[in-house]
């Protein structure tokens, strides 16, 4: 587990799983946010449960797609706080229970997460204690791949990553998307905007640019 402060804000930053998944927890006035929960077996559960009951409640699990990868660990944390909400892009929504489009089948076995409590479009606004996260869609990995912008941070999905972008093959016309959603929404923020991508290392935006 990593430790990162961003602007008084501290988020712990868990790499899980088989693809190395990141899975981001923070809390602002002890409701605690968990991004992409991707622990995968026990020892996974239990590391990421005790993070969030020392931080306080868990609030909302938002999956930035749908990939299994990303929403393997809805059903643990969904049964371990049974009033936290699962928040997801509708048009990702039908791969939390579908093994298949979430790609599960393909790597072993199956991964069905409980459906969404919440779907998020464009523009919205995810208020964790006093922070703010605004939704920024940002098609290309899945027609349903968001980023959550903070207050100098992202939170990129598989759409950004360091030094590289993500894998867009799902649908036609995809890697344009993907392209667009980079330039015209990511690139666009501030310079010093860090970068915390779906996998690997984390970045700022002003690196991505060169």
């Amino acid at each position: 587990m990593e430790k990162k402060d961003i602007q008084g804000l501290s988020i712990y930053i868990y790499t899980f799983g088989s693809l190395k998944t990141n899975t981001y927890v923070f809390e602002d006035s002890k409701s605690v946010c968990v991004v992409d929960p991707a622990n995968a077996n026990k020892d996974e559960d239990i590391e990421i449960i005790e993070k969030i009951k020392e931080l306080g409640e868990l609030k909302y699990i938002i999956n930035t797609h749908g990939h299994f990868d990303h929403i393997i660990g809805n059903r643990t944390l969904k049964e371990e706080f049974k009033n936290a909400k699962i928040i997801i892009h509708p048009l990702d929504k039908e791969k939390l229970n579908d093994s298949v489009k979430n790609g599960s089948n393909f790597f072993g076995e199956p991964v069905i997460s409980p459906d969404c409590d919440i779907k998020v479009n464009d523009g919205d606004i995810i208020k964790i204690g006093k922070i703010i996260l605004t939704v920024i869609h940002t098609p290309g990995h899945t027609k349903g791949s968001i980023s959550l912008k903070g207050d100098g941070f992202i939170f990129s999905g598989d759409t950004l990553f360091t030094g590289s972008v993500g894998i867009a093959k799902e649908y036609s016309n995809a890697f344009e998307e993907m392209i667009t959603s980079i330039k015209k929404k990511l690139l666009v923020l501030q310079d010093e905007t860090i970068v915390l991508p779906g996998h690997g290392g984390t970045s700022k935006i002003k690196e991505e640019k060169e």
